[in-house]
């Protein structure tokens, strides 16, 4: 089968679709290989800038041996042209990874329209001011995921109403140009809203798309910020002042 990608902003929901995917036998989305700063390798972070740089001077190569099994953590050979060795272990017959658009240009410019036959998973999160709060408050707490069952509440944020829909702006942006982008390609594509992602009707359609077996998908991440978008804010007053008089209030309450 061919490989597939998962793609996406940032904390829109892509990891909980690789964790969700990873929890079927016949999947394996091996993770934000593009991340500038790091390959990360399903959890595994690789960080030698040799690799790295061999990566980008070649990202075709490095995706195609990575979509075949290669270790990456491995030195190059070539002059940073080929990935050789197999990963040990088995995860089942079709492999993806993770793209988020702040990685690197290639991979929608000439990987993707290369393989036409590549299923594209687009995960899109529609309340951006959440998207917005919750990036914010990682960046605070340095924790990306979450598993502990009795995590903090995320800290809330003291931010300018101006900013936060300068930054909201760009993500809606991002979104609807991304879109474009994927109605112009062959491949198939299925877009995954964040809202429904642990639906069990969108995993028997995630599934489905993969044409691997319906199972139940799972993952053990948890929700870091407050689920009414609002409460994420200290100035939560001037936020939902401004938001509402925009026509945003809808992103102000619970992330449904």
């Amino acid at each position: 089968m061919s490989p597939f990608v998962v793609i996406g902003q940032e904390r829109s929901g892509t990891t909980l679709v690789q964790m969700l995917l990873n929890s079927h036998s016949a999947l394996h989305c091996r993770g934000e290989l593009f991340d500038p700063w790091q390959i990360d390798d399903d959890g595994n972070k690789i960080q030698d800038v040799s690799l790295l740089r061999a990566r980008d001077a070649n990202p075709g190569a490095f995706v195609s041996a990575a979509m075949q099994g290669a270790d990456l953590s491995v030195p190059v050979k070539s002059g940073g042209a080929t990935w050789i060795a197999k990963l040990g272990r088995n995860k089942g017959p079709r492999l993806g990874f993770k793209f988020l658009t702040q990685h690197h240009p290639m991979v929608l410019k000439e990987i993707l329209p290369a393989h036409p036959d590549m299923p594209i998973l687009h995960v899109t999160r529609a309340n951006k001011l959440a998207q917005f709060a919750s990036l914010q408050q990682v960046h605070e707490t340095g924790r990306w995921t979450e598993t502990r069952a009795s995590a903090p509440v995320a800290p809330k944020l003291t931010l300018s109403p101006l900013w936060a829909v300068t930054q909201c702006n760009r993500l809606e942006n991002g979104d609807f140009l991304l879109n474009q982008f994927l109605d112009q390609l062959p491949n198939p594509v299925l877009r995954l809203p964040y809202a429904s992602l642990r639906d069990a009707s969108r995993h028997t359609e995630m599934t489905a798309f993969l044409n691997v077996s319906d199972c139940t998908l799972t993952s053990p991440l948890k929700k870091q910020g407050q689920n009414r978008v609002l409460e994420r804010f200290e100035n939560a007053d001037e936020i939902a002042a401004h938001f509402t008089a925009i026509g945003r209030e809808a992103w102000l309450g619970a992330e449904t």
